[in-house]
């Protein structure tokens, strides 16, 4: 009997920590109704910070930096990269020794370690998105120059400059390739900018291994989840999961543009 006991604590165990990996669902989160926080330098909108099936800690939040002012320095930590993404106006962004003038559109990349200062260089407000990833610790030991416990070796900041992006026109808008490509914490990260003429959609409803941030740049959109319909306005984030069938189309008038990011974390 002690021995039967010790097997169904043992499977209860493994059940928990399959229901604890399985994350945040797909969720939206509209621009407007996000609550605001007020900061000496400017405003912080949180969108969230949860765990989710690929990743210990998908974190992603929004800093307004008022006109001509310098948000705190800061330290990326372990284990995890981070993407900046400029919402608004236009920031001088440091990071560790270079430093980069970026505006609407444009990315950066960060990875665990690097030292980051944003200034707002301008007479008007700027906004840029922070989005933390922090995969679950790596057991691949295949890939020992990239250990997500925070043993990584060092790798350059990205800067993208949404002016040096190439737009390559579609029959129903156009798209932006920012990139694809392995940083020191994920075995892949990709992010282009889909643009959409009134009315059309992006594609069929569909599912694929790969979790999934759209973010929308401007204009509306309809994004349906499992059947489900959401319209989104500009700011707006939405969350996807890997097995929940999901498509997108222009919900306003005029063109649209979203941000599509995917990642794939290391085996563990």
């Amino acid at each position: 009997m002690k021995k039967v006991r010790i097997v169904f604590i043992i499977v209860a165990i493994g059940l928990l920590s399959v229901a604890a990996r399985k994350g945040l669902n797909s969720s939206v989160y509209e621009w407007e109704n996000l609550k605001m926080k007020k900061l000496p330098d400017g405003e912080l909108r949180s969108f969230f910070n949860h765990s989710t099936r690929s990743l210990d800690k998908l974190d992603i939040m929004a800093f307004t930096l008022n006109p001509g002012t310098q948000g705190t320095g800061y330290k990326v930590d372990e284990g995890y990269n981070e993407l900046i993404i400029v919402k608004e106006g236009i920031i001088e962004i440091l990071v560790n020794k270079e430093k980069k003038i970026l505006g609407e559109g444009s990315v950066v990349v960060a990875s665990n370690g690097d030292v980051i200062y944003v200034t707002n260089p301008q007479p008007t407000k700027a906004i840029y998105y922070l989005i933390g990833f922090k995969p679950y610790k790596s057991v691949d030991k295949k890939n020992a120059d990239i250990d997500n416990s925070g043993g990584a070796l060092p790798v350059p900041p990205l800067f993208i400059d949404w002016k040096n992006i190439e737009f390559k026109p579609a029959a129903n808008g156009g798209r932006r390739s920012i990139m694809q490509q392995r940083t020191s914490a994920l075995k892949e990260l990709e992010i282009h900018v889909t643009t959409l003429k009134e009315g059309l959609p992006s594609h069929a409803p569909h599912t694929h291994p790969d979790e999934e941030i759209i973010l929308v740049r401007k204009g509306f959109v309809e994004e349906t989840i499992s059947g489900k319909p959401f319209r989104l306005g500009p700011g707006s984030i939405i969350f996807l999961t890997n097995d929940d069938p999901h498509g997108i189309s222009n919900a306003g008038n005029g063109e649209c543009e979203y941000f599509a990011i995917r990642w794939i974390a290391e085996s563990r």
